[in-house]
């Protein structure tokens, strides 16, 4: 939901939303016209719930006026609105460093605590370490190369981090951003021996198809004897529901203790069904989590251990890298 007042608001709990174009008639310069334009279909548009409309709009304004504290703090909210935590940190930042400008002035609280959203949603990682010129990525993307000269921002969730630079063997690692955080990262790259270097130019010499920001993860064999060890387990847990659901059916179906003149097979023993039942699902439902842990644990082996890596496979061949493999799904990554 989109509210239009004159100050800015939260979103969520604090966001920046569409102003008002009168509630600028006090800056220290008049807008372009067509930006004035642009401003004011903009803030309809963001009426309206269309923010990648309003956003286009934004866009050619700061074409026409780049320094426009106006269309700088408009271009944050619509970033915000769309999750584009580092958009938004940058266009409130450019605002904002205009302090004394009276429109940053006067809705000053309210940028303030919008940017404080924003930031929960942004950490920095540091990352130190050698050789100097080793490319830092995060999930493929470069965010500089070492020694970085100032933390890369990101925003929040998990990624794989990779440090790489020819003639040295790759670091991969897994790390969480988390809000407002900053987290530190030491790497030392070892050099490859010459022969491996050579053999490594040879395997990817031709390869023009590949994405070089692709992020391949590594082997991961504690996967599979996690796995293993939760497919025995789910195993162990639905012969024993087996062997409980058979004690009580035997108990169920004896005459002797469940047939009576006056009562029914019910009436003496529905408790004896009752824990039939409950061992049959239990059974049904450990017996579903021995077979996805099984198959799980398998393909885990078998993609690792007998996978061909793009690198092995002749130029312009197909070739399946490897999988990576978690309790919901599986994805795998290759050159096709």
């Amino acid at each position: 939901m989109v509210w239009l007042t004159p100050l800015l608001i939260g979103l969520g709990s604090v966001s920046l939303v569409c102003l008002p174009a009168r509630a600028d008639a006090a800056e220290s310069r008049a807008e372009n016209p067509e930006v004035e334009k642009l401003l004011a279909d903009a803030i309809a548009l963001r009426a309206a719930n269309k923010d990648l409309e309003a956003l286009q709009a934004l866009k050619k304004a700061a074409e026409i006026d780049p320094e426009s504290v106006r269309v700088q703090v408009h271009l944050a909210t619509v970033y915000q609105a769309l999750g584009e935590w580092l958009l938004a940190d940058d266009y409130l930042r450019l605002a904002l460093a205009h302090e004394n400008h009276p429109y940053v002035v006067r809705h000053r609280k309210s940028l303030d605590d919008a940017g404080r959203v924003i930031s929960a949603n942004i950490g920095r990682l540091e990352v130190e370490g050698q050789p100097a010129g080793a490319e830092v990525r995060l999930n493929g993307r470069l965010v500089g190369t070492l020694p970085l000269a100032a933390p890369a921002r990101a925003t929040v969730g998990s990624y794989s981090l990779e440090v790489r630079l020819d003639g040295h063997y790759t670091v991969r690692r897994p790390i969480v951003i988390t809000g407002n955080s900053l987290i530190r990262e030491s790497v030392r790259l070892e050099p490859q021996p010459d022969e491996s270097r050579a053999a490594l130019a040879s395997a990817t010499q031709g390869d023009a198809h590949g994405d070089p920001t692709l992020d391949r993860p590594a082997e991961r064999p504690w996967l599979t004897w996690t796995l293993g060890g939760l497919s025995v387990a789910a195993g162990v847990t639905t012969i024993s529901a087996l062997v409980y659901r058979e004690v009580h059916a035997n108990n169920w179906n004896d005459n002797s203790q469940c047939l009576s003149v006056d009562q029914t097979r019910e009436e003496l023993c529905g408790a004896e069904r009752d824990k039939v039942e409950s061992a049959e699902s239990v059974a049904v439902v450990a017996g579903v989590a021995t077979g996805l842990f099984a198959a799980g644990a398998l393909l885990n082996v078998f993609v690792f251990s007998a996978g061909q890596s793009p690198e092995q496979a002749p130029p312009g061949q197909a070739a399946l890298e490897g999988c990576t493999l978690g309790l919901m799904g599986a994805s795998c990554f290759g050159s096709f």
